[in-house]
């Protein structure tokens, strides 16, 4: 009954319909303070664990060490293995909006030679970290989780993310080989924003255009794509920040951005599934009208959150 009550607070909106829910099913009154007391309880105790997990994955063991005993790295789901981080913003009492950073690891399903470049691979397996740790704390549990999944044994490791700078540090730090993708969606926001300084918005002629530089993209013709772009502005000088920022974005990421090849080769070109992670770990439940976390209380309920998703809710501290 414990476990289901502290399932119940951290699964539902709130800790008061938490608590009128449990009372419902089981006929056992119980406070929205207790169901907070537990999530703080048994989240501070995984939050603990888990530090401690990833100080233990970082530390390199000192020469005068005896009895160093190496992990066993576990096989992964799949031969590709699909790593993703991303960040949201909840309110707290302390600190005022903070940001919450995810981390997803998944299994990417083999696909048959005919389905390559076809369609978008769904990925499956999921699995994620999450708390309010700066990016150099982040880092440790963002390996941490990855080589649990054994992503270290997996014949490609790819990494598609949004080009926030943090994010792509942090992979350079974790992973010596990898693909490195930048999110299709993302991308394709910036292409819209530079559409929508150069033609009227919500034009045929703007959707045409975006329509050709997705073409583009798709095929890996990225030197037709930037070229387009060059035509709308011959001189780059005289565009609108807009323009600036978001040609800026993709030249950036221009050696990410080989769709054409990744879609051959099976791989995703969308990280979906930690963007679907921030809203429904975080959001779902941290981000209700009104609602200002501590930042203990914050910590414990994405720690529980996390283990909830990734079905490993067994490995919960009651």
């Amino acid at each position: 009954m414990l476990e289901m009550a502290l399932r119940q607070a951290v699964e539902l909106g709130s800790y008061a319909r938490a608590a009128d829910n449990f009372s419902e099913l089981t006929n056992v009154p119980i406070s929205a303070s207790t169901l907070q007391r537990m999530v703080m309880e048994s989240g501070t105790q995984l939050v603990n664990a888990e530090a401690l997990e990833a100080e233990a994955m970082m530390r390199v063991p000192k020469e005068e060490e005896e009895g160093v005993s190496y992990r066993r790295i576990p096989e992964p789901d799949s031969e590709v293995m699909a790593v993703s981080a991303d960040g949201v913003m909840i309110h707290t009492r302390e600190d005022g909006w903070r940001e919450a950073r995810v981390a997803s690891v998944s299994a990417v399903p083999d696909c048959a030679a005919g389905e390559r470049a076809k369609g978008e691979v769904r990925l499956t397996k999921h699995s994620y970290r999450a708390g309010l740790w700066e990016a150099k704390v982040f880092t440790n549990h963002y390996w941490a989780e990855s080589a649990r999944r054994g992503v270290e044994k997996a014949q490609r490791i790819v990494c598609i993310n949004d080009g926030a700078v943090w994010i792509w540090t942090m992979v350079f730090v974790c992973f010596a080989r990898r693909i490195e993708i930048l999110d299709w969606w993302h991308m394709l926001q910036y292409v819209w924003q530079i559409a929508a300084q150069a033609m009227p918005p919500s034009s045929p002629e703007e959707s045409a255009w975006v329509d050709a530089q997705k073409a583009a993209l798709a095929g890996s013709q990225l030197s037709l794509f930037f070229r387009r772009i060059l035509r709308l502005y011959p001189n780059p000088n005289d565009a609108p920040p807009e323009v600036k920022q978001a040609v800026a974005y993709l030249w950036k990421n221009k050696h990410r951005m080989n769709y054409g090849a990744y879609r051959k080769a099976g791989l995703p070109i969308s990280s979906g599934t930690v963007e679907s992670a921030a809203k429904t770990l975080v959001q779902q439940r941290m981000k209700q009208a009104g609602m200002r976390w501590s930042l203990d209380g914050a910590k414990a309920m994405l720690a529980l959150r996390a283990r909830l998703l990734s079905n490993r809710w067994h490995e919960v501290p009651i």
